[in-house]
């Protein structure tokens, strides 16, 4: 480790206290080094190139005991350029750390540092790797090509291990493997170039195929980058979700402050600035509670009302039948805002146009802490939105989408302004700073230009600063095409208004 943090390869001992150097990439480099009790460090290293707004923090813990040796990693970025693309990815110490080492592990998953080929007589221990309930990585499995093919396949495998080293397993099946996992999986397999993530949990034939991603050949041929950059995100924002074994208790709680704050390093501005957004996150968690709660019990009214409704007309099986999703059903839950899109895509679109020129910059949502809670919260809004457009259809005309979520409608989105605004604000609408920034495409059976101005929109979230999701849309419902048409999935900074900026 001092090896990587001083980049030299005959380091000098790391010793606790602070030092400063300059490093590759016109990078100054501050380094903190912790001792906790005689079996446990931590090492906070800190990153800036001069002029730039952007900070990359790495702190290593470090902590053995009789079962071993307990490493735990953690990147975070921070910066004023809030637009800023970032590429995610290990730090290159932990692929020092993972190659020092014989066989490393995290819970029930061993560790690889570079894709395993598994040959069609080895579909048994893939099989045997994803029906393991201890299994705590995903498995991203990539596939070879059928007819002529350059190896690119195998090139993009090693792109994605790389960068999902440590939070994911990497493997790769030929054409036989791939026939033979085909045979043995199904449609729940994967094939023909495709690449397919296989979340955390037990993963058998029958299993719900869309809680595994699945990106077909021709989107890795078309969009290579992205579809790279959209698969390492999709395993990094499940890390992102691990809970942190008690072993590394010994450092504290996670404050959000560096490792030395308790050492009187931290200016009290800075802790008085931590102590109001996170008061201002309390604030905003409480009165999230106080609406679920709300709507819980208004929930489970119906419910019981229903209930009720059922058994006193000898339904009572239609009530439990249905009180799970099947594998065919509209899904209850969704991981993140990229997998509400595709949710919404393959079952809401009698009622919700959800282009793909609608989604963007969705990469930073989905690997934030709040990207399950986000996610969920969007894919409440996707239904919502189709909800009340079958609504329309079917006779509903009290009024617009606010009037139909104030109603009460099972599936309905909160009527409230922290949670729903019909319009923007006049000096959105008149300053030419904000020009075009609702402008969105649309169906030209919408408008025969292909583009429209949108100003209803869902707030996903009213904290998470510019990162927070907005889902921009249009009602047509009383149109042609008698749908909703989302025109905008994506952080608040691509639709500023007077408070972003």
């Amino acid at each position: 480790m001092a090896r990587w943090t001083q980049e030299t390869e005959e380091p000098a001992p790391l010793v606790e206290g602070h030092s400063e150097l300059d490093v590759s990439q016109g990078r100054h480099r501050r380094i903190s080094v912790r001792v906790v009790g005689p079996n446990a460090f931590e090492a906070t290293v800190i990153d800036q190139v001069a002029g730039d707004p952007t900070e990359w923090s790495t702190v290593i813990r470090v902590v053995a005991d009789d079962e071993g040796v307990h490493t735990l990693v953690e990147l975070s970025m921070s910066s004023d350029d809030l637009a800023r693309r970032v590429s995610v990815g290990r730090p290159k110490v932990v692929h020092d750390l993972l190659s020092a080492v014989d066989k490393p592990r995290l819970g029930g998953s061993q560790l690889q540092v570079e894709p395993l080929s598994l040959p069609a007589n080895a579909i048994d221990i893939l099989a045997e790797m994803l029906s393991n309930p201890s299994r705590t990585l995903p498995i991203i499995v990539c596939t070879e090509p059928s007819g002529d093919h350059d190896g690119d396949w195998l090139r993009a495998a090693k792109r994605i291990a790389a960068r999902a080293e440590g939070v994911a397993i990497v493997l790769t099946l030929d054409l036989a493997a791939v026939s033979e996992f085909r045979r043995e999986f199904g449609s729940l397999a994967v094939w023909d170039g495709g690449i397919r993530v296989y979340s955390p949990g037990v993963v058998t034939r029958d299993a719900e195929g869309w809680r595994h991603r699945y990106y077909q050949r021709s989107r890795l041929e078309d969009r290579p980058r992205f579809t790279v950059d959209r698969i390492v995100y999709s395993v990094a924002q499940l890390s992102t979700r691990r809970r942190i074994p008690n072993v590394f208790h010994i450092f504290g709680g996670q404050s959000g402050l560096p490792s030395d704050a308790l050492d009187g390093m931290i200016p009290v501005k800075d802790l008085i600035k931590a102590r109001e957004d996170w008061d201002f996150e309390r604030e905003v968690a409480l009165d999230e509670q106080s609406s679920v709660e709300r709507e819980l019990a208004s929930a489970n009214g119906h419910l019981s009302r229903l209930k009720e409704a059922l058994i006193e007309r000898g339904l009572a099986s239609l009530l439990w039948g249905a009180q799970h999703e099947d594998v065919a059903s509209v899904p209850d839950l969704v991981q993140d805002t990229s997998e509400a899109v595709l949710a919404a895509q393959m079952y809401l679109a009698d009622w919700l146009v959800l282009p793909d020129s609608a989604v963007r910059h969705l990469e930073d949502i989905d690997t934030a802490p709040e990207a399950y809670n986000w996610g969920n919260k969007a894919w409440r809004g996707f239904r919502a939105l189709a909800a009340y457009a079958q609504d329309r259809a079917s006779g509903w005309d009290k009024g617009g989408f606010w009037e139909w979520c104030a109603s009460g409608p099972v599936l309905g989105w909160p009527a409230t302004s922290k949670k729903l605004s019909m319009t923007e604000s006049e000096g959105v609408q008149t300053s030419g700073k904000f020009k075009g920034t609702r402008d969105f495409k649309v169906d030209p059976a919408v408008d025969s230009s292909g583009e429209i101005t949108m100003l209803a929109h869902l707030k996903i979230s009213e904290g998470g600063g510019n990162l927070a999701p907005r889902v921009y849309f249009y009602d047509d419902t009383n149109g042609a095409t008698k749908k909703v048409h989302i025109g905008l999935v994506g952080p608040h900074y691509l639709v500023p208004n007077k408070s972003t900026n």
